[in-house]
């Protein structure tokens, strides 16, 4: 059987709890409230305090808590500053599945934080490819700051001239619902082209769906393949980690 170890603080000498008896302080509630805190137990059933254990355990001339401390300690001089309490893992399980639900919770909203930097990355490369295809189509749309405009050109821009400029048909639909990618863009922040590429290639996405529809808009957008890209960000990341600029 597994054991878990908790380290506590025995009782200062001369109070109230340093008097009592080692099992007593142990299913005491001045010794629960830091036992299910370090351990993250949410509470303790009696049979589960039944099964908790000082170790080394106590003998029969250790009548109090104190009395127990000091002995071990002179046993035990370089380990036993605290008391340690050992708890068996089996009768912890229903806590071990506790916190892999909150783990799992956890997870899924990281997920979701993801998926939406990854529409607000999406949204960016498609207004870079609106202001493309404008950049040929419609001058006078490109010193225009304002996206209400572009997003009414990338609505209604026709099959042709995408056909013309070599843009893959798979980006098409997006790009004619920029105003809705738009929506989600603005409710974030910016990201780059380079965040966009390495969280593109990140485990979430790389195998699926989402990675083949979008990593082909790096070369005709960037000019680099997305593990280029990628690769960049990193570098900078890790210069920017190290103090260098």
């Amino acid at each position: 059987m597994a054991h878990l170890v908790c380290k506590l603080t025995p009782p200062r000498k001369g109070s109230e709890m340093s008097q009592k008896s080692p099992n007593d302080f142990l299913t005491s509630a001045e010794a629960m409230s830091p036992l299910k805190r370090k351990c993250h137990f949410r509470r303790l059933s009696s049979e589960s305090l039944k099964k908790l254990r000082l170790d080394p355990a106590p003998v029969i001339g250790d009548s109090t808590i104190t009395i127990y401390h000091e002995r071990t300690q002179a046993l035990m001089p370089e380990d036993r500053g605290k008391l340690h309490v050992d708890i068996p893992f089996e009768w912890e399980l229903e806590q071990v599945q506790s916190m892999k639900h909150e783990v799992e919770k956890l997870q899924a909203q990281v997920d979701q934080y993801e998926k939406g930097r990854l529409s607000m990355c999406i949204a960016n490369a498609l207004i870079d490819l609106a202001r493309m295809i404008a950049k040929r189509y419609k001058s006078e749309l490109i010193d225009d700051p304002s996206t209400t405009r572009l997003q009414q050109f990338a609505a209604n821009v026709d099959d042709a001239q995408l056909q013309h400029m070599g843009i893959p048909k798979k980006f098409w639909p997006s790009l004619r619902k920029l105003d809705q990618f738009v929506t989600t863009r603005n409710q974030q922040a910016h990201e780059t082209s380079e965040a966009f590429a390495q969280l593109l290639l990140h485990e979430q996405f790389k195998e699926g769906h989402v990675f083949e529809l979008w990593k082909d808009i790096f070369p005709l957008l960037y000019g680099a393949p997305v593990e280029e890209l990628a690769a960049r960000k990193e570098e900078e990341d890790d210069k920017m980690l190290l103090g260098f600029t």
